[in-house]
């Protein structure tokens, strides 16, 4: 019972055995060791893993194989699926079979082997893969295929290959080849066929027939899981069981590794050789190692390490270096060939990550639980490979420094000495930000959360030497400017410039600075040492101390690279010279040029930001291979050796496109290369919808789209991270829909294009409008004969109605005539009443004119009167003219010129005026016509010939006869009476 089911167990295990195309390896290209990473400290690459619900599949993926577009296909439980870059689609087969082995051709047809099945897909008119089997060709007496778990090519034939033996299919004719003995897999290595058999070990091809591989029986104890080429034209054979044997001119040794005993227990699934020559490997048990060429382990990962599943059912190296891993359970994409690894859980080190350096041969990484260390060098597969806590540590570490051939830790707890895994706490009082350079035989200085502290070194340890209790600011960002100064930065309040007397034991001098010193605030100020000066990034723009002003002047040699507008976080520079940087705008370094100038790099960096910590920004430099930057969880490891490829085909491409209109309907499927033109849409669609991807795997997060429909959009929209669009009621005419991308590089790709039209609706097409010109035509016509018809009837009717007409229009014309008549009759006589008017008007002026003599005369009489009166005569003589002028001005003669023409202006005012108040004497009556003129009182007694008393006594006296009250103005009664 046993036995039997050991003997299933054995024959499951090798039915999940999986290969993929291996090329040729130039032997003196391989390498020792990954010479990019020679302190090799554990870290998990950049991953991206794809579980069940993202791509509606089963568990397990047993093939993976990429087209020329760039797609990647995965033969699953549940059928083939194809991943583009950004969406996940499934084929099934005829018999819902699952998929085992998948090959893409160079035609592009995609070859899958299930379960007796296989076949291939290819897309049809409409560009959706329909599948075409091949397994319904084969005779019925072969047709017991069972598992179909490898598909090669080999010269210009495709090998199915199942453990019931191997199917030739040259592009017309499917075959079984016989052989004399039990074939198993099948393999092509280095332009030659291999096959592996449980009866007799590995057979090659002679190019009739298979024939046994001398010596290679001892290969029957277990299965051989893949086979790669190796140095010197030589291969690697992997066995179940993790034997791997050398094969070179029919010799076989064992190849020794530091992975064997590893590999014994992990159980091989499957191995191929990556482009940088290591070889990965996928276990049954324990994850994918990944060796250099001499067998040493470079990278581990495994279940909580990188993958979500310890079972590896395949693998394979895209065009851009990534590894893509089926699991078990799930799909992961590992990049390997990206610079940037993380160091978090997963490699052993909790928390968020604050600080890091080296000593001793040992990395130590400061985060919030501790200060954890490891050896350079470990091995990955050791059970002590992850990062361990020193200890007496645990609790929110600060900094970490070497200083003077000793390791310091800043802590919240205080502030400790590290010797291995071991720290000892010489100061016990919470919070030390920082240390610094000595500042006196066996002294440092430490930044706290109250001011600093200097300690002394005694009999092996260290005690407390200064306090200054003069300064008690919290000190977290320091550098020294000279040997006893000082720069410390508070991120709410400013900076201090600070000055010690020689030998450190008090406070010389401390100055602050601000808004009014250079700086745009008191906010946000860091200062940071450059090696070659300290440079001070504030809430905006960067910063340099000018000692003879003694204020702060814009760094421009920074700022141009930077932004005077960004608020710079973290800068750090390196022995080249280059200086890492974190703003609130980018992330990246400076590369310094041997000019002197400075190269901005932030493009592959914009990936890793999402990851970074906003709390302490920290960025550590230990060396030209590691550059830690502080992360949410951990550290995100940058090795500035490892040249990141961005230099990949990159194109867009239209992935699908339906149109709604009664029902949905698919236009296009994305397989095939799409058509131009050929596609006419009906008048009343609603909806006409556009689904692209571009299959560019360096920063798939970061790539976005940006689209265009010419004829319907003026200009390209924004980028965005969405990979469809929608458009409805679409006006008729000729569209063409272009797409395009852009990458974490910010390169745009080719553009993919789709070009239609649209018809217009069936009454504005052209036949509608030949019949609209129809119907126009005899409607016009018939209209035309009607109205002509009509015409003739009523004629006559017409003519009689003109006569009568043209009779009634003289009658009126004789009418319109004599009222025209009494009309002109009407306007001569009102232009005579109108030059009546005027000239009465002109007559009342002169009137007035003459009633002024008065005031003439009676200056003259009071002239004359006043002469001297020295003879008789003469007295005679001026009172005969006194006499005249008094005649003259009693005579009424021009009063009543005057009151003719005044009542023709004024309406007959005097007569009305009489007839309601017969009582008025003739002077009240005069009084009433120069009231009603509005003339002074002065006016009034010229022409009364009285004085001015004597016209307000008049005044009065005729308020009373016309019996007004006090209230009422005697003017305005005058003015408005009629």
């Amino acid at each position: 019972m046993n036995s039997e089911a050991g003997s299933n167990l054995i024959k499951i295990d090798i039915s999940i055995l999986l290969i993929l195309i291996i090329t040729l390896i130039n032997p003196i290209a391989l390498l020792a060791q990954n010479e990019n990473d020679t302190q090799a400290f554990s870290k998990v690459p950049m991953t991206k893993t794809f579980q069940t619900n993202d791509y509606e599949g089963g568990i397990q993926n047993w093939d993976i194989a990429q087209d020329k577009k760039g797609y990647i296909y995965v033969a699953n439980n549940f059928g083939l699926l194809e991943y583009d870059g950004n969406n996940w689609k499934k084929y099934l087969i005829e018999n819902n079979t699952r998929v085992r082995s998948v090959f893409v051709d160079s035609d592009n047809r995609i070859y899958i082997g299930g379960q007796n099945q296989f076949g291939y897909f290819e897309s049809d008119e409409k560009g959706v893969l329909v599948f075409h089997s091949l397994y319904d060709q084969m005779q019925p007496k072969d047709q017991n295929m069972e598992d179909v778990w490898k598909i090669v090519k080999y010269q210009d034939k495709l090998l199915f290959s199942s453990y019931q033996g191997l199917v030739t299919y040259d592009g017309k004719k499917v075959s079984k080849i016989d052989g004399a003995f039990d074939y198993d897999l099948v393999f092509e290595v280095a332009n030659r066929l291999f096959v592996y058999s449980p009866t007799t070990g590995m057979a090659s091809w002679t190019g009739e027939t298979f024939s046994p591989v001398i010596g290679s029986d001892f290969l029957t104890n277990q299965p051989v899981t893949a086979i790669i080429p190796y140095q010197n034209n030589s291969l690697l054979i992997f066995q179940k069981n993790g034997k791997i044997f050398q094969y070179k001119q029919d010799v076989f040794t064992e190849w020794e590794s530091g992975i064997s005993d590893f590999l014994a227990k992990a159980q091989v699934n499957t191995a191929i050789v990556l482009d940088n020559h290591n070889i990965a490997i996928g276990t049954q048990n324990n994850g994918l190692a990944i060796v250099s060429p001499e067998g040493k382990v470079v990278q581990y990962l495994t279940k909580g390490k990188g993958l979500n599943n310890r079972t590896v059912l395949s693998l394979h190296e895209d065009s851009f270096k990534n590894l893509w891993v089926g699991l078990h359970d799930g799909i992961t994409m590992v990049e390997l060939s990206s610079p940037f690894s993380l160091i978090g859980e997963q490699s052993g080190l909790p928390g968020t990550g604050y600080c890091a350096t080296t000593f001793n041969n040992k990395l130590y990484l400061g985060t919030n639980n501790g200060l954890f260390y490891q050896e350079a060098n470990s091995n990955p597969l050791a059970s002590g490979s992850s990062y361990k806590l020193v200890r007496n540590t645990s609790g929110q570490v600060y900094n970490i420094q070497q200083i003077n051939e000793e390791l310091f830790l800043a802590h919240h707890n205080g502030a400790f000495l590290v010797t291995g895994d071991n720290a000892t706490r010489f100061y016990n009082e919470t919070g030390t930000w920082k240390f610094a350079h000595s500042v006196g035989k066996n002294r440092i200085l430490a930044g706290a959360y109250d001011g600093f502290r200097i300690f002394e070194k005694k009999e092996g340890t260290y005690f407390l030497y200064r306090n200054f209790d003069s300064f008690k600011e919290s000190s977290r960002v320091f550098e020294f400017t000279n040997d006893s100064t000082l720069f410390m930065t508070h991120g709410y309040k400013g900076a201090y410039k600070i000055t010690f007397n020689q030998d450190f034991t008090r406070l010389n001098d401390v100055r602050f600075y601000g808004q009014n010193d250079g700086f745009p605030s008191h906010l946000l100020i860091n200062v940071f040492d450059l090696g070659s000066q300290l440079v001070f990034a504030a809430e905006r723009g960067i910063y340099i101390y000018d000692d003879l002003q003694d204020r702060f002047l814009n760094y421009q040699n920074l700022e141009k690279h930077l932004s005077a507008e960004s608020h710079v976080t973290e800068l750090t520079s390196d022995l080249k010279g280059n200086i890492f940087f974190r703003s609130d705008q980018a992330l990246g370094y400076l590369e310094k040029t041997p000019f002197g100038e400075y190269e901005k790099n932030t493009a592959i960096f914009k990936r890793i930001s999402k990851y970074l910590s906003d709390d302490f920004e920290n960025i550590s430099i230990i060396d030209h291979q590691n550059v830690f930057f502080g992360a949410k969880e951990g550290f995100i490891h940058y090795n500035p050796s490892i040249e990141y490829p961005d230099n990949q085909p990159f194109e867009t491409y239209i992935r699908e496109i339906t149109v709604i209109a009664d029902q949905e309907e698919l236009l296009y499927g994305g397989s095939n290369d799409i058509g131009q033109g050929n596609i006419f849409l009906p008048a009343f669609f609603s909806s006409l919808k556009f689904r692209f991807a571009s299959p560019y795997f360096h920063g798939q997060d970061e790539l976005v789209f940006q689209y265009l429909l010419e004829n319907f959009e003026k200009d390209w929209s924004e980028w965005s991270a969405l990979t469809e669009k929608e458009y409805t009621n679409l006006y008729e005419g000729e569209y063409t829909f272009r797409v395009r991308a852009r990458n974490t590089f910010n390169q745009i790709s080719q553009e993919a294009s789709f070009s239609f039209k649209v018809y217009p609706p069936w009454y504005r097409s052209k036949l509608a409008y030949f019949l609209y010109a129809g119907a126009v035509v005899l409607i016009f016509g018939t209209s035309m004969f009607l109205l002509d018809t009509k015409h003739r009837k009523k004629r006559k009717q017409l003519t009689i109605e003109q006569q009568r007409e043209l009779m009634r229009k003289e009658n009126e014309i004789e009418e319109v005539s004599k009222k025209s008549k009494e009309e002109i009759t009407r306007l001569k006589n009102e232009k005579l009443r109108a030059e009546v008017d005027h000239k009465n008007r002109e007559l009342a002026t002169n009137t007035m004119h003459l009633i002024n003599k008065n005031e003439f005369m009676i200056s003259i009489k009071k002239s004359l009167q006043m002469m001297p009166k020295e003879s008789a005569d003469s007295k005679n003589t001026l009172k005969k003219i006194i006499r005249d002028i008094d005649r003259n001005l009693s005579e009424d003669d021009g009063w009543h010129q005057f009151t003719k023409h005044f009542d023709q202006i004024h309406g007959s005012f005097l007569k009305n005026i009489k007839a309601e108040h017969p009582m008025l004497t003739p002077q009240e009556v005069k009084l009433c016509a120069y009231l009603k003129m509005n003339m002074s009182s002065k006016e009034i007694a010229n022409l009364l010939n009285i004085s001015v008393r004597g016209v307000e006594i008049s005044r009065y006296r005729l308020r009373k006869k016309l019996g007004l009250s006090r209230e009422t103005n005697l003017v305005n009664y005058m003015l408005e009476y009629s």
